[in-house]
């Protein structure tokens, strides 16, 4: 069996559900998510750019005095009587972002929650918006010995995302999704970097997807530049030698962004975590006697 585990949440606030289409790539075609009326459209070039500003900061009270004068805040209840809140992140909801354009008008309010890169800033939440529409591919975990067949402690087990066919190629690819909101777009590219590999009492992260196991190699390790990716089991309990392990595979993915509409506001998210697959792999140890003579 295999379990998907749980991943961040993204959702929108009472009212109509926003209309939502999603890809990846190759096709390009992106994710789109607008609210339930329509905003000011920001533009650029030509006959210059129509002034928008984020503002941002802490979600009680909420900025009034701070972040907020009076007179936006104002604004923002005017554009929440109407509007959906959009929600970026998880729980607690401790960050509220707003996007004037063309400025001083509210096209968007965004509450947000912890974020995998750590806390928002008025500059990076555009990035968020879209890296919260990528529709990731849960990875497909390959192993050597395959599922099914049991590994050996102290003997490496190879370990490797499928690479997927068709139209799901698996989730070692890179993502392309832009999300619009607030008369503004930003479109995300996630590019894989890594695979933190757990297992009861420990991991291994591989820069790669990792190869299955070569018959050429023999009795010997993968040679240098091969690809593999490896986990030995050992025997840590001489009254239960080996047994049912949980096997765990995230790929790890570099996120940039770009914008339009919003002064071609760009930026660097780092290192974002996809969805997490489980699965059970059985671990068993080969005795030996050795005998002198």
């Amino acid at each position: 069996m295999v379990t998907v585990g749980p991943t961040t949440a993204y959702a929108s606030d009472g009212g109509p559900t926003p209309t939502a289409s999603c890809s990846a790539d190759p096709s390009g075609l992106g994710c789109g998510v607008e609210g339930t009326t329509s905003t000011p459209t920001a533009s650029s070039g030509g006959g210059g750019t129509t002034s928008c500003t984020w503002k941002g900061g802490t979600n009680s009270n909420p900025g009034v005095g701070t972040w907020l004068t009076d007179a936006e805040w104002q604004q923002v209840t005017i554009w929440l009587s109407g509007n959906l809140v959009y929600h970026v992140g998880t729980s607690p909801w401790d960050w509220m972002g707003v996007m004037f354009c063309p400025d001083p008008t509210v096209s968007a309010v965004v509450i947000v929650g912890v974020l995998p890169g750590g806390p928002p800033t008025p500059g990076n939440i555009l990035g968020y918006l879209a890296l919260s529409q990528v529709p990731w591919n849960p990875p497909s975990v390959g192993t050597s010995p395959p599922a099914g067949a049991p590994s050996v402690v102290n003997l490496p087990t190879y370990l490797y995302l499928n690479p997927g066919t068709g139209a799901n190629p698996g989730a070692w690819q890179t993502f392309t999704t832009t999300a619009a909101v607030g008369g503004v777009s930003a479109t995300i590219v996630a590019t894989p970097v890594k695979v933190v590999w757990t297992t009861d009492g420990g991991s291994v992260t591989c820069p790669g997807q990792g190869v299955p196991y070569n018959s050429a190699w023999g009795n010997s390790l993968a040679p240098a530049g091969s690809g593999a990716c490896t986990y030995t089991y050992s025997d840590t309990s001489a009254d239960q030698p080996g047994g049912t392990y949980s096997l765990s595979a995230t790929v790890w993915y570099h996120a940039t962004w770009t914008s339009t509409g919003a002064g071609d506001a760009a930026g660097d998210l780092g290192v974002v975590p996809g969805p997490t697959v489980t699965e059970q792999i059985t671990v068993k140890q080969i005795a030996s006697v050795i005998t002198a003579g």
